[in-house]
């Protein structure tokens, strides 16, 4: 299974194989022949082997490779800018476990193998909880994902697969909680789309024995409206991550401001109400709307 690093300016680590010289001149951009020559005069190329002595390109070469491409390319000479990336070489260390977990989940998604994928979550949710998974392990694939510098047609189809897989798991561990308190609301703004932090607090909350209710994307402010008049219902959750048009009106709508919670960056200098709590990440929205 590919593994993706995103640790070094970003990019595509082929795994601990690495790739054949016709895969690197493409990520690289330049010729077979052209690394070919690089190796042989310069002393820069792949740097693992093969059992069959085939040199193998790993995801350093390839950062190194396209820095060399972008120094001559600007005008360096090609001795020149070996020196460059030769003199900034760090020995190689051991990834952490989890950022070693992070980039074979990327890898997966990569490969658009939900299998793998659903097995790597699951098992780090099922030892460490909703909240370390999505700290330690899916956040840093996300990151991983969008530092690769490939055409939106690749990493786009991997960051959908892996949402998927998120909530399908996590959504699994939610629908048992105790039905004697209220329910939190979850919501995206109107025009928010990107659900799957409120599905990771739902599974956050579902562990606390807190019972959620997940409305999901793009909620309509008439939704929220009758969302918060129903009986059951608590504290209100409203999450944007983008800027929005207007982001005050669906919280103006709302009757009790003080059950709203505005959660996302989209709220950073917003002009609330005072009576709405703000959160910008995880665990601030637990310690507002965790507690039984």
């Amino acid at each position: 299974m590919t593994e993706v690093d995103g640790d070094v300016g970003g990019g595509a680590c082929p795994g601990p194989a690495g790739v054949s010289i016709g895969t690197a001149a493409d990520y690289v951009g330049v010729s077979v022949e052209t690394l070919r020559a690089w190796q042989r005069r310069y002393g820069v190329g792949a740097s693992a082997v093969t059992p069959g002595g085939h040199r193998r390109y790993t995801f350093d070469d390839l950062v190194r490779l396209r820095t060399v491409r972008d120094l001559v390319a600007a005008g360096e000479s090609t001795a020149t800018a070996v020196r460059a990336v030769q003199g900034t070489r760090q020995p190689q260390t051991a990834p952490e476990p989890d950022v070693s977990a992070a980039r074979r989940l990327a890898g997966a998604c990569m490969e658009l193998d939900g299998h793998i994928a659903r097995q790597l979550v699951g098992a780090v949710l099922a030892a460490d909880g909703v909240i370390r998974t999505w700290e330690s392990l899916v956040r840093p694939a996300f990151t991983t994902l969008e530092r690769l510098p490939l055409p939106a047609a690749r990493t786009v189809g991997a960051e959908h697969l892996l949402s998927h897989v998120v909530i399908g798991t996590l959504g699994a561990r939610v629908g048992r909680e105790p039905r004697d308190r209220p329910a939190v609301v979850l919501a995206c703004a109107p025009a928010e789309q990107h659900e799957l932090p409120m599905a990771v607090l739902a599974a956050a909350l579902a562990e606390r024995a807190v019972r959620a209710t997940l409305l999901g994307g793009r909620t309509p402010a008439a939704t929220l409206v009758a969302a918060a008049g129903m009986p059951g219902s608590g504290r209100i959750v409203l999450y944007a991550h983008l800027p929005i048009d207007d982001p005050e009106a669906a919280i103006r709508s709302l009757p009790d401001p003080a059950a709203v919670v505005a959660a996302g960056p989209a709220w950073d200098g917003v002009p609330l109400d005072p009576a709405v709590r703000v959160c910008n990440d995880l665990a601030d929205c637990l310690a507002v709307v965790g507690s039984r």
